[in-house]
């Protein structure tokens, strides 16, 4: 698998993820890095919503 199929399979499984799910990632993470990377998909998470509720007038 290349790195650009690897990295269309991780957003997949990541775009739906539960931000509570997200938070325990950033909570959890073992380096630095890994959580700098799991707060960016966090903010990912977040901003996803926040496009649903405001094309849904739900603010």
């Amino acid at each position: 698998m290349s790195k650009t199929e690897a990295a269309k399979k991780l957003y997949e499984e990541c775009k739906d993820m539960d931000i509570d799910e997200t938070m325990d990632l950033v909570l959890n993470a073992e380096t630095e890095e890994e959580q700098d990377f799991f707060s960016m998909l966090s903010d990912f998470i977040l901003q996803r919503k926040q496009k649903q509720v405001i094309a849904q007038k739900r603010f």
